[in-house]
């Protein structure tokens, strides 16, 4: 019966786990209050709903501070974020009393705040409020809308997502010998290494013609070890020390292996790196584990016609299906 009960209890975490396994892109709902001045809430509980007549919908905790002020306005807006605009969504989720003092925005056609810069902007009248549980259902009828090609803000397992990084590091990278890919797995803030007999490396596949085959020898590599891993981030790309291929390392999280002589885990600081032969993975794992320290991770990227340079991410931007559906689609 205390199973039961425990299980019950994690139910909403679990399930709150579950929502998050959709991708899904960053808006931000505004409107004014009673007394006319700008208001608004970081939300990604946007749908379109009908083409005719046009509607959408946002949900609403009921115990959103806003919830009274947006139920009663007649008129609100949604601004889809672009991929920039990470700081504006996090201002519009935070406790600032004035989120639109450093904020850019106009008023719309029909008097409403919109943001500037956004990929996409609805101007809606008020068409129906429905009580869904712990939440409320805005719906709107849009009056006035416009949109943009740039790249949307994108939202996955309480991350944010740079849809951009992963393309960029793959269109300048030289696929010339092969593709051989690699893995940085993090169990609770330490770094699995693999002993060979030339020393400690990271995971890594066999060297394949491309990008797919390469992808497919890490996995049976990680599985014939016994290594439960989750594949996340593109994290870097560089020719490999004898000149013949291209290794891509990305990021991840190791739930369980067999530690044994061959595999173990490594503090970031303690990283046995004189034990590591290729001075390329010397340079990446220095890197992780300073970059561990600060929680923000970024993308290296070293080619035939520059020196290489980082990116600098959040968190693990780009997911490893994401990315390998890119690549296949360019093969």
């Amino acid at each position: 019966m205390a199973e039961d009960s425990a299980e019950n209890h994690d139910a909403p975490r679990r399930l709150r786990q579950a929502f998050g396994s959709f991708a899904t892109g960053v808006t931000v709902v505004t409107a004014h209050d009673a007394d006319g001045a700008p208001i608004g809430f970081t939300a990604n509980s946007f749908t379109s709903v009908s083409l005719d007549p046009p509607l959408l919908l946002v949900c609403l905790a009921k115990s959103s501070g806003n919830l009274t002020s947006f139920s009663q306005a007649q008129r609100f807006a949604v601004n889809i974020l672009k991929d920039t605009q990470r700081d504006v969504s996090a201002r519009f989720a935070s406790r600032v009393e004035d989120r639109f003092s450093n904020t850019d925005w106009h008023s719309g056609p029909e008097g409403t705040p919109v943001l500037d810069g956004t990929v996409a902007w609805f101007e809606c009248v008020t068409d129906n409020l429905v009580d869904a549980g712990d939440h409320v259902i805005l719906i709107g009828r849009i009056t006035n809308f416009d949109h943009s090609d740039a790249r949307p803000l994108a939202y996955l397992r309480g991350h944010y997502l740079d849809l951009g990084i992963a393309e960029t590091a793959a269109e300048q990278v030289s696929h010339h010998g092969g593709v051989r890919v690699g893995c940085v797995l993090d169990c609770l803030g330490k770094v699995l290494l693999q002993r060979t007999t030339e020393g400690w490396t990271l995971p890594f596949g066999k060297t394949c013609a491309g990008f797919r085959e390469a992808r497919a020898e890490l996995e049976k590599t990680l599985a014939a070890q016994n290594v439960n891993a989750e594949i996340g981030a593109l994290y870097s790309v560089f020719e490999a020390p004898n000149g013949n291929a291209t290794w891509m390392i990305f990021q991840g999280d190791l739930h369980s292996f067999s530690q044994g002589e061959e595999l173990q885990l490594f503090d970031p600081d303690a990283l046995p790196l004189a034990e590591i032969d290729a001075r390329q993975l010397r340079a990446a794992l220095r890197r992780y584990a300073s970059e561990a320290r600060q929680s923000r991770f970024g993308l290296y990227v070293d080619d035939a016609h520059s020196s290489g340079n980082v990116t600098q991410v959040e968190a693990r931007p780009t997911p490893w299906t994401r990315f390998i559906t890119g690549q296949e689609g360019q093969q």
